[in-house]
């Protein structure tokens, strides 16, 4: 087994040198098609390079949504690699396991082949949970999110039997697979159908919430957050990219809803209300049940499963609180308790020792306000019958919806904005401190 340790760049061979560059690029690809935004990726493959002993002042690096390019040049030679990302999935277990692999490989002062190993071992490890719990849990997410939009506890249980069917066709697709946007296109088809039909053949009236909140599980939340994460942090190619695709999935998702209420002959919406009208005990223990069920679906590690939990109950009574206790709009409620999570994740993650990535999404999911979007959706739908009051009501509604989506993401964004800069720096400190110790070691 090899245990030389690293030595300068500019003492490598052109093949050692080369193989450093392919870590690095190992590193990006993992956390890139894991769910990670440009910024972690960047910071953890500079953190690689710094154990490497690559110099940063040699490395030019360019991230985009589908590539990684990195090119390492000195006075007597210049490298350039590239790596395709064309996969692109939401596993938050995997972005904390490179997160600590990198600082584990730099405190150690690693040599290379563990670190190659230990990056296959993380990019081929098993889900935390099996294909029937990760169902479960979105439904489950779904179901709580039901009931926070106002409906009832047995609303929430027809809303999670429909996401788990949902979530069942979206498996099936993906895994034959098919265009990702077909997909989405697919699962709400599926899951809005099956809220319809359930309460028909129980001979119960159309139970209006479960049909709003059985397909929330499929909005793409992270790649919404990463978007605006992005083009923070000036990596706008891939943020607009993101967003763009972002869109698309909405786009797909929109169709397949659209086409499952005009089968079902649905024609009105326009009595549902996402004014939380419950007890602030059953909102926090759907809350809870919304964050947790969402942590599942995207593999947060299990020990976390508890602080999301919690972190969803607080955003969601900060919220409830200030719309129903202060008269405030839902998307400075919103605003505000995306960015006390975003906040205080900053103090959690030194505590638990995970990136605030895993701690600021799952708990802010359940915010999306998707009846205010289906609002404007049933009315475009019926644009020929509806009058023009009614219209502008609904594009109210959609505007009013849009603003609250972008209200919660500039919140979670509120680190970056604020903080990102100075946690590096201090990271960077931590860095070059432990550089220089090993220097003086010999």
């Amino acid at each position: 087994m090899e245990t030389a340790r690293i030595q300068d760049a500019s003492c490598d061979d052109n093949k050692t040198l080369n193989r450093k560059m392919k870590i690095m690029l190992d590193i990006g690809q993992t956390l890139m098609e894991n769910g990670a935004d440009c910024g972690r990726i960047v910071r953890d493959m500079t953190r690689t390079a710094a154990h490497l002993r690559i110099p940063q002042e040699q490395i030019q690096s360019h991230v985009t949504y589908t590539t990684l390019m990195l090119s390492v040049s000195d006075s007597n030679r210049s490298f350039t690699q590239f790596r395709k990302c064309m996969k692109h999935n939401v596993n938050l277990a995997v972005i904390a396991a490179v997160s600590k692999l990198t600082w584990r490989i730099l405190r150690g002062n690693t040599a290379m082949h563990p670190i190659e190993r230990a990056i296959e071992r993380i990019r081929q490890r098993p889900l935390c949970y099996p294909d029937w719990v990760i169902a479960l849990g979105a439904a489950i997410g779904s179901g709580g999110s039901c009931k926070l939009f106002g409906g009832s506890w047995f609303e929430a249980l027809i809303a999670t039997i429909a996401a788990f069917a949902g979530f069942i066709s979206y498996r099936l697709s993906t895994q034959n697979a098919f265009n990702p946007y077909a997909c989405a296109m697919i699962t709400g088809f599926v899951a809005t159908l099956c809220a319809w039909i359930i309460p028909t053949v129980l001979g119960l009236p159309i139970m209006w919430y479960a049909l709003v909140a059985c397909t929330i599980f499929l909005m793409p939340g992270f790649p919404s957050v990463n978007a605006a994460s992005d083009m923070l942090n000036r990596f706008t190619t891939s943020g607009m990219t993101r967003a763009m695709d972002t869109m698309l999935i909405i786009g797909g998702l929109t169709f397949g809803i659209a086409f499952a209420i005009l089968i079902a002959g649905v024609h009105n919406i326009s009595d549902v209300h996402i004014q939380p009208t419950d007890t602030y005990l059953n909102q926090a223990v759907a809350a809870a049940l919304a964050a947790g069920g969402f942590s599942v679906m995207f593999n947060t590690p299990k020990k976390l499963l508890a602080v999301v939990a919690l972190e969803g109950i607080m955003t969601m009574l900060i919220r409830n609180v200030i719309m129903l206790e202060f008269g405030l709009p839902q998307a400075i409620g919103s605003f505000v308790a995306a960015a006390v999570v975003g906040i205080a994740a900053l103090k959690i993650i030194h505590i638990v020792h995970t990136p605030n990535t895993v701690l600021i999404i799952p708990p802010v999911i359940p915010l999306v306000p998707c009846v205010l979007l289906y609002r404007l959706l049933f009315a475009i739908l019926h644009i020929q019958t509806i009058s023009v009051e009614e219209l502008l009501e609904a594009l109210r509604f959609g505007v009013d919806g849009i603003t609250i989506i972008l209200a919660i993401v500039v919140g979670v964004s509120i680190p970056n904005i604020f903080i990102q800069k100075r946690m590096e720096r201090a990271q960077q400190r931590e860095i070059d401190a432990i550089i220089a110790a090993r220097e003086a070691e010999g």
